[in-house]
């Protein structure tokens, strides 16, 4: 299934998912700080988004 589409074993994969999550909340809590207060966090969501995409792209995840 998914693991081998991937090439990973189940544990390597949660490891990466925890992580991606992880990186996914930090992110939605920068922007959600940011709409509140627009003056700070300008740039630090949008570059934890681009630094995710990055790790996923060298993982070369496929996409369903």
């Amino acid at each position: 299934g998914h693991l081998d589409d991937v090439n990973q074993r189940y544990f390597e994969h949660m490891y990466d998912s925890f992580s991606y999550s992880i990186q996914s909340f930090i992110a939605s809590v920068i922007f959600l700080i940011h709409g509140i207060i627009p003056d700070i966090l300008v740039y630090s969501g949008r570059k934890q988004i681009h630094n995710l995409k990055h790790k996923l792209d060298a993982k070369k995840i496929k996409l369903n």
